[in-house]
């Protein structure tokens, strides 16, 4: 090699040892159910989701002790100048004891909304973890492209050696080494753009999990073809199990239960209540006991009980609405969903075979050129096309990989 062509050539591995620092730093193998178990005990959407939930389950606390007996005890006392010090002591309670049925129906409406949350929980535990296999997935098919731009520079040094060895005997011209040297540094180049996609790819993993994973290996394989579901029977399941879904008639149900809850704003109530005084300014003290039975009936509100009707009314229907239009795209995501595995399924096919063309044509060209009836052009050719094939390939598997995911969240649950 000339100086020329000396130092771009350093400067290419220069390069590729200061982005790759997983050229120096062990690789750490990581399963996907590993990270998919790690995403779950760190990841903050689940802990978000969680809180939410937690919150909703206080709520409805809240309401079942609404109506609950209360107790209130106070005491005071006072000194005046020119008389004596004076002093209470008091204890009461009180208890609702109808209110209509209203309480019932917030409890109703409150539980309703506890397994709404609920559903919205298990929603992101899907994300979360469709998330992760796509990032893991990512990861794996950066590994192989990455694995496989190692191995394309390998095959060039060596044809680069062997066109060395035929100028220095005469049999080939000096062009086939000068082709071969930048055949090499090209491939060099595309190393380090793989190596910077790789430690990409991990960063993304990282985020997807919720904890950092440098250096991270994956072991696991992409996803074997398998059978899916067909088109209607994929839609009654993610109809019946998306938890999107399942959270809106929830909430649709909630909504219902609003108007009923509205409409019992001028509702009776009776109550009763007691309470056990002592006061004085001396020993013994003057005790008072009073125990009273309360009846309420709202006459008139100025029309408020109506409005708040109204309101509720059009915010049932509006949640209904939106049940509707969900309902609507998750026909449209599944229908896609499936095509995208189908369409992903058949690549895999079409590349397996292109890369056993590319390998057969790859093997005829590199003999022809020892042979000396071939030129280094039918190599290069030929080598190019066979790493393409192979990244094609690659490329494949990851999609398939991740389609059958998305269809999985498309569903509302994963493929045993």
């Amino acid at each position: 090699m000339n100086k020329r062509n000396f130092a771009p050539a350093l400067l290419v591995i220069l390069a590729v040892l200061t982005l790759s620092g997983t050229l120096f730093a062990e690789e750490k193998t990581i399963s996907l159910e590993e990270c998919l178990a790690l995403a779950e005990a760190n990841h903050p959407a689940l802990e978000e989701a969680r809180a939410a939930l937690a919150g909703q389950q206080a709520k409805l606390g809240q309401v079942r002790v609404s109506n609950a007996l209360k107790g209130n005890l106070s005491a005071s006392g006072s000194r005046n100048s020119g008389s004596d010090g004076s002093y209470t002591t008091s204890f009461s309670v009180s208890k609702l004891l109808s209110d209509s049925g209203k309480n019932a129906l917030e409890r109703k409406s409150q539980g309703l909304s506890v397994d709404a949350a609920s559903e919205s929980q298990r929603e992101t535990v899907l994300s979360v973890r469709t998330g992760v296999k796509d990032a893991y997935y990512g990861l794996l098919l950066a590994m192989r492209k990455r694995d496989q731009a190692e191995s394309a520079v390998k095959t060039y040094q060596r044809h680069l050696d062997k066109a060395r060895g035929f100028y220095d005997a005469g049999v080939k011209a000096r062009f086939d080494v000068t082709k071969a040297e930048v055949d090499l540094s090209n491939a060099r180049i595309d190393l380090v753009s793989a190596e910077s996609s790789l430690e990409t790819a991990r960063a993304a993993l990282s985020r997807a999990v919720g904890v950092p994973l440098d250096h991270a290996r994956p072991v696991s394989d992409f996803l074997a073809p398998r059978d899916i579901p067909a088109e209607n029977f994929a839609l009654e399941q993610a109809l019946e199990n998306r938890p999107d879904i399942r959270s809106s008639r929830l909430k649709s149900r909630a909504g219902k239960l609003g108007i009923s809850i509205a409409a019992k704003g001028n509702a009776a109530e009776i109550s009763v209540s007691g309470s056990a005084k002592l006061s004085g300014t001396s020993l013994p003290p003057n005790d008072d006991f009073r125990v009273e039975l309360k009846l309420s009936v709202p006459v008139f509100d100025g029309g408020l009980t109506e409005y708040r009707i109204a309101e509720a009314r059009a915010s049932a229907d509006g949640l209904d609405a939106s049940r509707k239009k969900l309902e609507q795209t998750i026909r449209y995501e599944v229908l896609s969903a499936l095509l995208s595995v189908r369409e992903a399924e058949a690549r895999i096919s079409a590349a397996e075979l292109l890369v056993r063309q590319a390998q057969e044509n790859l093997t005829l060209a590199e003999g022809r050129y020892e042979m000396g009836v071939g030129n280094v052009l039918e190599v290069a050719d030929a080598l190019l096309a066979f790493n393409s094939a192979r990244v094609s390939h690659f490329q494949a598997l990851h999609d398939y990989s991740t389609a059958v995911s998305d269809l999985e969240q498309t569903l509302g649950g994963e493929f045993k």
